[in-house]
């Protein structure tokens, strides 16, 4: 029996998803029905890009016309900054992009939006942030666009734990260089858990056998707890946060949120702008 993809045809713009490994991404699969809702004629395809090939697929895909764009994941996004013509402000802070859009000059223009999908993943949390005391555990790439983001929000403090001493660096030295002040400093948790709100943007939980730094009899009901690393299944620091009747909020909350933005951009609207 053949099977048709509806209205794929010669007039199809293809938006390619750049990973290695690949078989993970939920990219394609999130993002081709808000395409077929809105009635863009854009359908999301994961490539198998290594690091070693990855300049030259760039070029390769950056001259096809009927490339709308490209989502770069693990482990392009820094590399995807540097080839493009532009960045939004949070991407170039960040120094790293997760969705791109081509222009009809066949000019790249890179944006992140882990950050602000990650703020408005939190739905009524949200009006949390303004004046809160963040503890984030992880200053990698999601990290850093998640501190970034906190710091547009008006957080008054971000303290900062990673394994990377270069990474926590760099995160407070961007978000201090944008705040004009000292929001974000580094910590070894020997001042105390005082915190409004706790986000793992970590592998923590999911990958190895670390344990999340803060014990589970620190978590108080009137917290917020996010964990960006609990997408398929709940991690342990969510149970407990659950189990202290705090507020929670998954990684699937902030990847809901930012892939219509990234669907918007994508299809050629402004950064930020959902589809």
């Amino acid at each position: 029996m053949r099977v048709s993809i509806p209205n794929l045809d010669g007039n199809s713009r293809v938006y390619a998803v750049f990973g290695d490994p690949i078989h993970q991404v939920q990219t394609p699969r999130l993002i081709n029905p808000i395409f077929a809702a809105a009635g863009a004629n854009i359908y999301a395809v994961p490539f198998l890009i290594t690091a070693e090939h990855f300049a030259a697929a760039w070029d390769i895909f950056a001259a096809i016309p009927n490339l709308c764009g490209i989502s770069t994941t693990i482990p392009h996004k820094v590399a995807a900054a540097k080839m493009c013509s532009t960045l939004t402000r949070t991407a170039k802070a960040v120094g790293a992009v997760n969705c791109v859009q081509r222009g009809e000059d066949g000019q790249m223009h890179g944006a992140l939006f882990d950050g602000v999908g990650f703020v408005e993943g939190l739905g009524e949390a949200k009006s949390r942030l303004r004046g809160a005391r963040v503890l984030l555990v992880g200053a990698g790439g999601a990290g850093r666009a998640i501190a970034f983001a906190l710091a547009e929000e008006a957080v008054r403090k971000i303290d900062l734990m990673d394994l990377s001493g270069e990474s926590v660096a760099f995160t407070a030295n961007m978000v201090n260089s944008f705040r004009g002040e000292e929001c974000a400093v580094s910590v070894d948790g020997s001042t105390g858990w005082d915190y409004d709100i706790v986000i793992n943007a970590s592998p923590i939980g999911v990958k190895g056998d670390s344990v999340f730094p803060m014990p589970t009899a620190a978590i108080r009901p009137e917290m917020l707890i996010a964990d960006i690393a609990s997408l398929s299944g709940e991690t342990a620091l969510l149970r407990a946060a659950k189990a202290a009747g705090a507020t929670v909020s998954d990684g699937n909350d902030m990847l809901l949120a930012q892939i219509r933005l990234m669907a918007g951009f994508a299809a050629g609207l402004p950064a930020g702008t959902a589809l």
